[in-house]
């Protein structure tokens, strides 16, 4: 049970987040992805399904579960869009339904995976992380500031989330080798552990 967030929009965050549900999907276990970035949501576009239904209907009142969740073409992967736009998506996160959702959704699927709004501006993807295992943060190479980073890494800590490591995106070969100078560097791979930063157990 893990979430999947950015600093800011359009770093590569449900892309990532899609990715990794497929690879799992593939390994044999049943795997839901849940698009949790109510304020944005993009990955009905993925599955080529409708957003009329999903997580906010259920954070709403919607106790039917079954209908909200869509059965996708890839191998063990299920699908919840995020669903109509609510008027404040941070007052439905404040609530225990997602946890609820959750302790349920776990007892049909082996892993969940939750694309989460970015972090920093907004109050959604702290109050997620509370209901999850661990965070994966993903960083478009050479985009946000270092400052940018840290405090996302900062308001994660802050609520308590247990960060398991980062993906970076966006890498251009003419980028290998570079480092953000907070404890880390990539090369050619995508996925690493945040093996400096002090998150808490």
């Amino acid at each position: 049970l893990m979430l999947v967030t950015s600093t800011r929009p359009a770093e590569g965050k449900s892309t990532s987040s899609y990715a990794l549900a497929m690879v799992l999907g593939r390994t044999g276990k049943k795997v839901l992805l849940i698009d949790a970035d109510m304020r944005s949501p993009s990955g009905h576009g993925f599955f080529g399904v409708g957003n009329e239904v999903g997580l906010s209907n259920f954070l709403a009142g919607d106790n039917d579960i079954d209908h909200l969740l869509k059965v996708t073409s890839f191998k063990g992967l299920s699908f919840m869009a995020a669903g109509p736009m609510p008027p404040s998506a941070a007052e439905l996160l404040s609530g225990n339904r997602m946890e609820l959702l959750l302790v349920e959704l776990l007892k049909a699927f082996d892993h969940i995976i939750v694309d989460a709004p970015p972090i920093l501006g907004l109050a959604d993807a702290p109050l997620l992380s509370r209901t999850v295992e661990g965070c994966i943060i993903v960083i478009e190479a050479g985009g946000v500031p270092i400052r940018g980073i840290k405090g996302s890494i900062e308001r994660l800590q802050a609520a308590q989330a247990h960060l398991l490591g980062a993906v970076v995106t966006k890498v251009r070969r003419n980028q290998t080798g570079y480092g953000y100078g907070y404890g880390y560097g990539y090369g050619d791979g995508l996925a690493y552990g945040d093996r400096d930063a002090k998150t808490p157990a």
